[in-house]
């Protein structure tokens, strides 16, 4: 058999959709699955070798992935440009979300209807997990067992980043990775909370300050200011490969950061081998559904304000107060009640 996974972007969704993989192994051991992705998500899948061949949507490669004849093309994403690109695959059977975006089900063969894909208490992981258990005809979601969802991150033994290998090899201190960048702006908790945050820790722990090359202009004032007052981080803005973050992820104690590719990829470590744990921070998108996967209570999310989780890129009321009250005491009091557990995770 011969399925193709369709998912483009963007890095956070990628990692959302892995434990398809795994679910599909499971059921057909012997089966070839390939992935159609973006050039965002090349890098990353790569690493996964559980998947066979990555493909990005270029006439070449459609023309490839038409000679494969897939007996299933699923598609993730539920986007026009992807179902379309599921459709000219021309594969047997096209898979998909039912009442999608830009009327994507019309390419469609079979439509999982799973409600309102927006407004939901249940975790994306699990309603794309729904894609394949309806194919397979089973009445079960492996996602309402936490212990069979596996993401197939896998284990990075060593690392190129000599920086990065020498600052793991310390012993003394906890380290924490902060991912203070995502896409959207709305989803940005102010860079001024994470100085006092920063200033608050230095002392406690060896801090990993984390984004991509085309973070750094946004990021570069708390960068500064961070270093003019002389408070110690390790600055990996632009500086580490996926490869390398995953390596510092699976060697660390704890990650903090909004809902984005870093803090998931987190999770998705944490659900797979136990390490490392995790605080999300969230206002515009929904805990339950985007939060981190069987960690949403390890967030701060005020659940109880009228505008909370509007999915909008902007805030549309112009104050983004969703992020702004959520405070650095708040979250340095989380990092304080994971403390213990840390300390014993370093001991072991």
């Amino acid at each position: 058999m011969k399925i193709l996974i369709v998912r483009l972007s963007s890095l956070g969704d990628i990692v959302h959709s892995l434990p398809l993989v795994h679910c599909l192994q499971e059921k057909y051991p012997d089966a070839q699955i390939d992935w159609l992705t973006g050039n965002e998500g090349f890098e990353f899948l790569s690493l996964v070798k559980e998947i066979k061949h990555i493909y990005l949507p270029d006439f070449k490669n459609i023309g490839q992935i038409q000679n494969e004849k897939y007996d299933y093309v699923i598609d993730v994403q539920g986007l026009f440009k992807s179902a379309f690109l599921s459709k000219i695959s021309f594969g047997k059977i096209i898979v998909g979300f039912k009442n999608t975006r830009e009327s994507a089900d019309i390419f469609y063969d079979r439509k999982i209807d799973v409600g309102n894909l927006f407004k939901t208490d249940k975790h994306i992981v699990d309603l794309n997990l729904k894609l394949v258990s309806e194919l397979i005809n089973e009445k079960k979601i492996p996602g309402s067992l936490p212990q069979a969802v596996k993401f197939l991150i896998p284990q990075i033994s060593e690392s190129q980043n000599t920086k990065l290998l020498e600052t793991l090899s310390r012993k003394k201190k906890p380290k924490i990775a902060i991912f203070p960048v995502t896409t959207w702006k709305s989803k940005l908790w102010p860079l001024d909370y994470w100085f006092n945050l920063l200033k608050m820790m230095s002392n406690d722990f060896f801090v990993y300050l984390c984004a991509g090359n085309n973070d750094k202009e946004y990021i570069d004032p708390l960068i500064n200011k961070l270093e003019s007052e002389k408070i110690c981080f390790e600055n990996l803005v632009g500086k580490t490969s996926i490869k390398d973050l995953i390596y510092l992820l699976e060697n660390i104690d704890l990650a903090i950061g909004m809902d984005s590719f870093g803090l998931h990829l987190a999770s998705a470590i944490k659900n797979d081998y136990g390490v490392p744990e995790v605080i999300g921070i969230y206002g515009p998108t929904s805990l339950k559904r985007n939060g981190p996967y069987n960690s949403d209570q390890n967030c701060l999310y005020l659940s109880e304000m009228a505008c909370i989780a509007c999915r909008k890129k902007i805030c549309p009321l112009g104050h983004h107060k969703c992020m702004k009250d959520i405070v650095p005491a708040q979250v340095q009091k989380m990092i304080d009640s994971k403390i213990a557990k840390i300390l014993q995770h370093m001991q072991a």
